[in-house]
């Protein structure tokens, strides 16, 4: 059965400063800082290529002075300083990465990107689409239901209707009750003095919503409270409106508008070029003809767990492999990931490796000639790893292979996304491996539980044979007596 259409609503403007402060002191040669392009473009190529939506946007904020609420509430966000300078020269660029990409980036004068996304997403999840929002802003959590969730990728979080509840107490559809009572101070929200939000949580679960404890605050208890939710009911009232997402933006989008795209190479090598992000210009420059490039990378610890990540690419083909093992040093994990890789091809190629292990390239390009040679490849226990070794010897002697090295954790594309695999593999290998022995140990408890209850039946006791005598006539005297002697 297919699943149901996937669509990624980005808030950029979230994205744009999270990858602004996440990456420091990046700049061309000319000295343009770029810092904030890099992060944000290798957070969207990222999340596109682990979740692999079928539609995608990014929406951005307009001027902030700009939106409806600063017409109702001049105070609102004027607390926030402004765009930092360094920042301000990379915004262009990064929507000229989005346009190169084919990426739709989406703005609407007098809303904020907030409008803009719960707009699409009720739309959208209506008819029948599953959609998430990326982001970090709590406030979007008003917007959670049925079909739409958030991701957080810093904290690599997804949040449904559940841990909206475990966040604030009350169903998404009351957040913005709770953030009117308590206010954002983020967002320069004043909410009512004296109220925050744990204790506004708990009256709108009491009272139903902010209207409700309005209603009935002479019940509540606290002097000084009663006193501010009577002094300051229409700041309340507005903070909520301020609080609340608009799902009325005039926005005319057909769905296939937003579908994702082939980037524009034409346009995205040149600027890759200009900005001088060469690690990224690799994850959109195809292999040669006739040439598989295979990257791989190992992850563990001195006695494991260790996982593996691989990637192959052949023309505009591409294919993921990852495994996990629960004892393996981080070595023997960067060998297993070249065989694992080299296995998968299944005929006689012309192939470049990249890997940031030193010990595997150096290894094949340079010491193992001299194994042979001397013996040590057969000799055993004359080589640490000897098995692998023999393994990408016989691999290898299949194929026409260049083993070249990158530079590990040096923002190099593929080998990050290897990294990543190899250690999501440990991870979710490590849960499995949980899972079962916490099966394991439920089944033993079960046995142990059975085997005290179990009764053992005892056999019925037979009666002792009673002898059976021979009736015997004995005489009897005169009064009737019987005579036995």
């Amino acid at each position: 059965m297919k699943s149901a259409t996937q669509l990624y609503l980005l808030d950029g403007s979230s994205y744009i400063y999270r990858a602004y402060y996440g990456i420091r002191d990046v700049a061309t040669a000319g000295g343009m800082p770029t810092n904030a392009v890099l992060g944000f473009t290798r957070m969207l190529l990222s999340l596109i290529q682990e979740n692999r939506p079928d539609y995608l946007a990014v929406v951005f904020d307009p001027p902030r002075e700009n939106t409806f609420r600063r017409e109702i509430y001049p105070a609102y966000k004027a607390n926030r300083d402004a765009v930092p300078e360094e920042l301000t020269p990379q915004i262009p660029y990064i929507r000229k990465v989005l346009q190169a990409l084919n990426i739709p980036a989406l703005e609407v004068p007098g809303f904020e990107a907030d409008d803009v996304i719960a707009t699409l997403a009720r739309r959208y999840a209506g008819e029948g689409a599953e959609v998430t929002v990326v982001t970090g802003d709590k406030d979007l959590l008003q917007i959670v239901g049925d079909r739409i969730s958030l991701l957080d990728t810093m904290k690599e979080k997804r949040s449904g209707v559940e841990e909206v509840l475990c966040r604030f107490g009350v169903p998404p559809e009351r957040v913005a009750d709770v953030l009117g009572l308590a206010g954002d101070s983020g967002d320069n929200i004043p909410g009512v003095p004296g109220i925050g939000e744990k204790t506004a949580s708990g009256l709108v679960q009491r009272y139903g919503s902010l209207e409700g404890v309005l209603k009935w605050r002479d019940q509540i208890s606290g002097r000084r409270r009663r006193e501010n939710l009577r002094a300051h009911a229409d700041q309340a009232r507005l903070s909520k409106l301020l609080a609340t997402v608009r799902y009325d933006v005039p926005l005319d989008l057909p769905l296939v508008d937003l579908q994702r795209r082939p980037p524009n190479l034409a346009e995205l090598i040149p600027l890759l070029r200009e900005l001088e992000f060469a690690s990224l210009e690799v994850a959109f420059t195809p292999p040669s003809p006739g040439v598989v490039e295979l990257y791989s990378d190992g992850s563990g610890r001195d006695s494991g767990p260790g996982g593996y990540g691989v990637i192959l690419r052949y023309g505009e083909s591409e294919k993921e492999l990852s495994g996990y093992e629960p004892a393996s040093t981080s070595q023997r994990m960067e060998l297993t990931a070249a065989i694992r890789g080299l296995e998968a091809l299944k005929s006689p190629k012309k192939v470049r490796v990249y890997s940031d292990s030193q010990y595997l390239v150096r290894g094949m390009s340079e010491w193992l000639q001299g194994w042979i040679r001397s013996g040590r490849l057969e000799t055993p226990d004359a080589l640490r790893n000897q098995d692998l070794w023999r393994q990408l010897a016989a691999l290898a002697s299949q194929h026409q292979i260049d083993w070249e090295w990158v530079r590990g954790h040096d923002g190099h594309y593929f080998n990050e996304r290897c990294d990543r695999l190899a250690k999501r593999a440990v991870e979710a290998g490590a849960r499995e491996a949980e899972e079962r022995s916490r099966a394991a140990e439920a089944a033993r408890q079960a046995e142990e539980r059975a085997r005290k209850e179990r009764v053992v039946p005892i056999a019925p006791a037979r009666p002792a044979a009673v002898p059976v005598r021979e009736m015997v006539e004995y005489e009897a005297d005169a009064d009737g007596q019987l005579l036995l002697c």
